[in-house]
């Protein structure tokens, strides 16, 4: 959620000798550059895992079940819970396991063998990004969790320890949200349901500069003749949210999530009088879409 977002950095050690657990708990160190000493709380029935913390005075809970492919981060206090794919952005940004998933595609991964850790016999694996090796991870399909992973960010680089692990009777209601609790988006703005995607779309073309008004059911092809830094400003004008997302091509191809970022970064909710900018360093043979699947919307694109 955008002010209180949990970022973890990683490493995961299970300190125990030659163990056979079923679902587990754990306590769990968390050290980085930037927050060092953080305790966690982790439980797992093997298909889903909840992980527990107090940051900043703030008491949180993220709930991942890669299994639905859903992750519910909690603010306890507040009681209020947003919903993200697990594997989309948001999750990794919350979940060490879920950020070392999402770094595959902006690398390799490569299988190093097999080790043993902590008296668990694990896959060794690791990233790889421009020959440099990003994240190590040691899994253990007994757990179905890493017992250790490794992140080498420079200022960002840090690690995670599992400690105290012992077999646990698993209680449903750790993996189930509040009945009371709001939901809201990564914004913390409630809830609003979204209408289906639409059923047709007008297509138009247009040259930077660029100062129109767009509603639900418009793309916007959106060219540039100059190699310049543009800004690129959107208002939702409405009085409902308004919903687009934004897709760069070159030389009339889309290009890959790597390059670009993932669909969810590239999608942007605006509530009533919310404005959503960004600077474009604006390449030969590059055009972005714009595609407005909710809502009104004004979009100017001007030389910074």
């Amino acid at each position: 959620m955008k002010k209180k977002k949990l970022i973890f950095c990683i490493i995961v050690l299970l300190t125990t000798s030659t163990v056979s657990l079923g679902q587990w708990q754990a306590d769990m160190v968390m050290s980085t550059t930037l927050a060092p000493g953080d305790q966690y709380k982790v439980y797992s029935d093997l298909v889903q895992y909840r992980y527990e913390f107090n940051q900043d005075g703030m008491n949180g809970v993220v709930i991942t079940n890669p299994s639905t492919n859903v992750t519910a981060i909690i603010l306890v206090d507040e009681k209020k819970v947003h919903y993200t794919k697990t594997d989309g952005m948001m999750s990794s940004m919350n979940d060490p396991v879920q950020a070392y998933n999402s770094t595959k595609i902006y690398g390799e991964e490569k299988i190093l063998g097999e080790e043993n850790i902590s008296g668990y016999d694990c896959i060794k694996k690791a990233i790889y990004i421009d020959e440099k090796e990003i994240y190590t991870q040691w899994f253990s399909e007994e757990l179905n969790f890493p017992v250790k992973m490794v992140q080498n960010l420079g200022e960002e680089s840090g690690f995670v320890q599992l400690e105290n692990i012992e077999d646990w009777a698993v209680d449903p209601s750790l993996f189930e949200v509040p009945d009371d609790y709001i939901e809201v988006d990564e914004n913390q703005n409630p809830v609003i349901p979204e209408p289906p995607p639409p059923d047709k779309w007008e297509r138009l073309d247009v040259a930077i500069p660029v100062d129109i008004q767009l509603s639900r059911g418009t793309e916007v092809m959106v060219n540039a003749d100059e190699i310049l830094y543009y800004k690129t400003i959107y208002n939702n004008i409405g009085d409902t949210p308004a919903k687009f997302s934004y897709h760069s091509f070159k030389n009339g191809e889309e290009l890959t999530d790597a390059i670009q970022g993932p669909l969810d970064y590239r999608t942007i909710r605006l509530y009533k009088g919310e404005k959503h900018q960004m600077t474009l360093n604006w390449q030969e043979g590059q055009s972005i879409l714009i595609k407005v699947y909710e809502g009104d919307l004004s979009l100017q694109i001007h030389k910074k």
